[in-house]
C-alpha cells in the first residue's frame, strides 16, 4: 500500500511521541506532551494552518516533519515560507524522510534550514537548496559566579573558565548614550512594526511551557525605534530576534548592551546569547562584548527556482533553536 502523508492532529499525540521518542532518545524535553501540543496544535493566529505532518504505511508511523512557518512580504507579493524541524524517517522506510521534505518543497513558497544533524546538512542540498548565509551564534556571559556552580564541565579549568567569564562579563562597559533606553513592551500592542513577525507570533511564544518571552521596545529620546524579545530558557536569555529602523554596527551595538541590561535586570541567567547573519549586526553585537562561537550555514529552496530571499534576518526566532533544551543547563561560554 502506497503511504498516507496527511498533517496530524491532538488525537495523534500519543502515537507521534511514541514515534519521536524511537527517533530522538537523545532529548526527551522535545517529545514531551506540552511541547508536542505547544508547537503543533496550539492555535497560532499568523498560522492557522497545520504545522505537523506525518507519513503512514499500514498503520504505522514512518516519517514525520513539523514546521516552524513564517509569512513574509516579498515585494507587493506575501509568501509563506517553513523551517522543518522534529524531521524525522524510520531507517527501515527508505525514501520516506527525502519525501517529506519533497512535500514540503511543493507546498509553501519557500523552505530554509539553519544548521541540523550531519545527515540533514548532507541531504538537502542533493534536494535542490543552496546555501545563501552563514549564521552567526555569539554569547556574553551575565551572571559568571551563577554560571560556575551550573556549568556542564566540572574540572580542573573551571576556575581558569570563571576568570575568563566574570572579565567577559565587565567589558566592555556600557556603551549606550544616556537617551537611549529598553522598555517593556506587550505582546497587545507593539510600537514598532516587525515585518515578518507580528504581535501575534510573541502571543504564541508566551504560550511555551518551557520558557518565558520577554519584548521590549527600543527607545531614543522618546521615540521608539526598535523592538527586541528575549527568550528564557533554564540558564539563558536567548535574543529571540532584533529589529531596528536603522540597522547600522553602531544602533545594532546599542541594542545588543541594552539587551545584556535587560537580562540582567529582569532574568536570572548566566548567559546571553544572539545569532546574527548580517555584516552589520555581527559587527555590532561583538562592539557590544558578544563573542562568535559557532557559524551555522543557511539553507534556502525556493518553489518557482529564482534566487530571490524573503526579507529573514535568520535570527534565533526563526528555527526551533529558540527553545530547544536539553536536561540540564548547557553553556556557550
Amino acid at each position: 500500500m502506497d503511504p498516507l502523508w496527511r498533517p496530524t492532529n491532538g488525537d495523534d499525540e500519543e502515537r507521534l511521541s511514541e514515534f519521536l521518542t524511537r527517533m530522538f532518545s537523545a532529548n526527551a524535553g522535545l517529545v514531551s506532551s506540552s511541547m508536542l501540543r505547544w508547537k503543533y496544535w496550539t492555535p497560532r493566529e499568523d498560522w492557522p494552518e497545520p504545522r505537523s505532518f506525518w507519513m503512514e504505511r499500514d498503520g504505522s508511523v514512518i516519517a514525520h516533519v513539523g514546521l516552524w512557518p513564517v509569512t513574509v512580504q516579498t515585494g507587493t507579493k506575501s509568501e509563506r515560507g517553513v523551517h522543518a524541524m522534529d524531521w524525522a524517517a524510520d531507517p527501515h522506510a527508505r525514501g520516506a524522510g527525502w519525501s517529506s521534505i519533497k512535500n514540503l518543497t511543493r507546498a509553501f513558497d519557500f523552505v530554509y534550514g539553519i544548521g541540523g544533524e550531519e545527515i540533514t546538512q548532507a541531504i538537502l542540498p542533493k534536494l535542490g537548496f543552496r546555501t545563501v548565509s552563514e549564521a552567526v551564534t555569539l554569547a556574553r556571559p551575565i551572571r559568571p559566579w551563577r554560571q560556575m556552580f551550573r556549568h556542564q564541565r566540572r574540572d580542573w579549568r573551571l576556575p581558569l573558565r570563571f576568570a575568563r567569564n566574570l572579565w567577559w562579563s565587565r567589558i566592555p562597559l556600557r556603551q549606550v548614550p544616556s537617551d537611549w533606553a529598553a522598555a517593556a513592551a506587550t505582546a497587545q500592542g507593539f510600537a514598532f512594526p516587525l515585518g515578518e513577525r507580528g504581535e501575534s507570533f510573541f502571543r504564541y511564544l508566551q504560550q511555551c511551557p518551557v520558557a518565558t518571552c520577554l519584548t521590549f521596545n527600543i527607545v531614543n529620546q522618546s521615540r521608539v525605534v526598535g523592538f527586541f524579545a528575549l527568550f528564557v530558557v533554564r540558564e539563558q536569555a536567548r535574543v529571540a530576534g532584533v529589529w531596528l529602523e536603522n540597522p547600522s554596527p553602531e544602533i545594532w551595538c546599542i541594542a545588543f548592551h541594552l539587551a545584556y541590561e535587560a537580562a540582567l535586570k529582569h532574568t536570572n541567567t548566566s548567559e546571553l546569547v544572539a545569532r546574527c547573519s548580517t555584516e552589520a549586526s555581527i559587527l555590532g553585537a561583538r562592539q557590544a562584548g558578544m563573542r562568535p562561537l559557532k557559524r551555522t550555514p543557511v539553507v534556502f529552496f525556493r518553489r518557482d527556482g529564482s534566487e530571490v530571499l524573503p526579507s529573514l534576518q535568520f535570527q534565533i526566532c526563526d528555527s526551533d533553536d529558540l527553545f530547544i533544551t536539553g536536561g540540564r543547563a548547557t553553556f556557550l561560554t
